[in-house]
C-alpha cells in the first residue's frame, strides 16, 4: 500500500516554494516602487527648484543686473527673495557673482564678499549655470535631512552671465516615502501571515486527504486480497492437507523413518503459516471491541510464546501492574498482535538473551511494551517495516508487523517502534482503555 508521505511532502514543498516566491515578489516590488517613487519625487523637486531659481534670476536681471553687490541690492530684491523662501518652503536663497563669491545669503551661511563654500559641493550644477543653463544638484545629506539645490544664471541685456541664483530646499518627501514604504511592508507582512495560515490549513487538509486516500487504498487492497486469499485457501489448503496426511500415512503404513518425511511435513506447515498470515491480513478491520483484561491477554500470549522461547534458549520476563488494566478491544485480535510482536522479539534474540514485556496504563491508554536485545533495525528500514511484504527475515512473508499495525489502528491506537542497531528494539502497542476499569 503506498505511503502518503511523498505526496504530502510534495504539496508542502510547493507551498513553501510559493511562499518564498511571494516574499521575493513583495520585496522586489517594494524596492522597485520605492526607487521609482524616489526618482520621480527627486526629479519633481529638482524641476521645481530650477523653476524658482530661474524666476528669481529673471527678477534680478530686471532690477539689479548692472549693480550686483551686497550694498547695492535693493530692499525690493531682498523682499522678493524672502517671499520666494516662504512661498516655496526654501531653506536658503543665495546670490553669487560668476566667480562664486557671495553677494547675498538669506540664511547667513556665507559672508558677502567671500567665496561661497557650497560652490565646490555643487560644482556640476554651478558650472551649468555659469554656462547659461539652469540646473539642479543630486540629493545630499545634511545631518539627518536630505537637501537639494538648484542654480540659474542671471543674464544681462548683452547676454552675459553676470550672476548666479542658488536656491535650496529640504527633501521632505523622504519622510512620506518612508511611511509609504512602511505601509507597503505592513500590508505585505499581513498578506504573508494570511498565506502562512492558509498554507498550514492546506497542509493539514492535505494530510487528511492522504490519510483518506490511504484508507481507501487499504480497503481496496484488502478487498482484492480477501478475494485472492479465499481462492488460495480453497485451492491450496486442501492439497496441502492431502500431502501432509499422505506423508504421515506412508510413515505409519510402511514404517518409513526418513527425514524426508519430516521435511515434507515441515514445509507443508510453513506454507500453511504463510497462508494463515495472508488470511489474517485480509481480515483486518473486523473487530468486536469489548471490555477485556490486559493481564489475561498478556498471560495467554506468554504461554503461547514459551515453547518458541525455550527452543531458542531465550528468557521472557513480564512486568505487570498490581491492578488489572481493562482494554476496550477485541481480545482475539489484540492477542494476535501482541503474540506476533512477542514471537518476533524471541526470534530476533540470540541464545541466552532476555525479552521484556510490560503492561502500563496512562491517561486513557494502555501501553504494551516488548523489548528485545537482538540485532535491531536499521534506521533506513524503520519506516518500511510496517508496510506489507517488506521483510529482511529469510523465509518471512513481510506481513507480521503490517498485521500488528492494522489491528492497533482498528482499535484507534497506534504502533511505535524504536530501535538502536546492535543494542535493542522497543515495540509499543497503544490501545484505548475501557471507561470502566475493574
Amino acid at each position: 500500500m503506498p505511503s502518503p508521505r511523498p505526496s504530502s511532502q510534495k504539496r508542502l514543498l510547493l507551498a513553501g516554494a510559493f511562499l518564498v516566491a511571494f516574499i521575493l515578489v513583495v520585496l522586489v516590488t517594494t524596492l522597485f516602487s520605492y526607487r521609482r517613487a524616489r526618482t520621480y519625487l527627486d526629479d519633481q523637486l529638482g524641476e521645481r527648484l530650477r523653476a524658482v531659481a530661474s524666476g528669481l534670476a529673471h527678477i534680478v536681471a530686471l532690477t539689479s543686473a548692472d549693480s550686483l553687490s551686497s550694498a547695492s541690492t535693493g530692499a525690493s530684491l531682498f523682499t522678493a527673495f524672502l517671499d520666494a523662501q516662504r512661498e516655496y518652503f526654501l531653506s536658503n536663497v543665495v546670490l553669487l557673482d560668476p566667480d562664486g563669491v557671495t553677494v547675498l545669503d538669506l540664511s547667513g551661511y556665507s559672508t558677502p564678499g567671500e567665496p561661497n563654500p557650497f560652490v565646490e559641493m555643487d560644482f556640476s550644477a554651478v558650472t551649468m549655470a555659469r554656462s547659461g543653463i539652469a540646473s539642479y544638484t543630486r540629493l545630499y545629506r545634511t545631518g539627518d535631512v536630505f537637501m537639494k539645490s538648484a542654480y540659474a544664471p542671471v543674464i544681462s541685456r548683452d547676454g552675459d552671465v553676470v550672476a548666479l541664483i542658488g536656491v535650496e530646499a529640504g527633501a521632505g518627501f523622504f519622510a512620506q516615502l518612508r511611511e509609504f514604504t512602511g505601509g507597503m511592508l505592513a500590508v505585505s507582512l499581513a498578506a504573508l501571515a494570511v498565506l502562512l495560515a492558509l498554507a498550514v490549513v492546506f497542509y493539514r487538509q492535505s494530510r487528511k486527504l492522504d490519510r483518506a486516500e490511504e484508507a481507501v487504498l487499504r480497503k481496496e487492497n484488502l478487498a482484492v486480497m480477501g478475494r485472492m486469499v479465499a481462492n488460495v485457501a480453497h485451492e491450496i489448503r486442501n492439497p496441502l492437507s492431502v500431502i501432509r496426511t499422505s506423508a504421515q500415512r506412508i510413515r505409519r503404513k510402511h514404517g518409513v523413518d526418513d527425514e524426508l518425511i519430516d521435511y515434507i511435513c515441515e514445509e507443508v506447515d510453513d506454507l500453511d503459516r504463510v497462508l494463515t498470515a495472508y488470511l489474517q491480513f485480509a481480515q483486518a478491520g473486523a473487530t468486536a471491541p469489548a471490555m477485556e483484561s490486559g493481564r489475561r491477554i498478556l498471560a495467554r500470549c506468554l504461554v503461547a510464546a514459551q515453547s518458541e522461547a525455550a527452543t531458542r534458549g531465550v528468557t521472557i520476563r513480564d512486568t505487570l501492574p498490581p491492578d488489572d488494566v481493562v482494554l476496550l478491544a477485541d481480545e482475539k485480535r489484540v492477542r494476535q498482535a501482541v503474540l506476533n510482536v512477542l514471537l518476533n522479539a524471541v526470534q530476533a534474540s540470540p541464545p541466552g538473551a532476555q525479552v521484556d514485556i510490560s503492561l502500563e496504563a496512562s491517561g486513557g491508554d494502555a501501553f504494551i511494551i516488548v523489548t528485545d536485545r537482538g540485532p535491531g533495525i536499521a534506521a533506513g528500514d524503520l519506516p518500511e517495516v510496517t508496510k506489507p511484504f517488506f521483510t529482511r527475515k529469510a523465509g518471512g512473508s513481510g506481513l507480521g508487523l503490517s498485521i500488528v499495525k492494522a489491528i492497533v489502528e482498528e482499535h484507534g491506537g497506534r504502533l511505535d517502534i524504536q530501535s538502536r542497531p546492535g543494542e535493542d528494539t522497543r515495540v509499543t502497542l497503544v490501545f484505548p482503555l475501557a471507561h470502566d476499569r475493574s
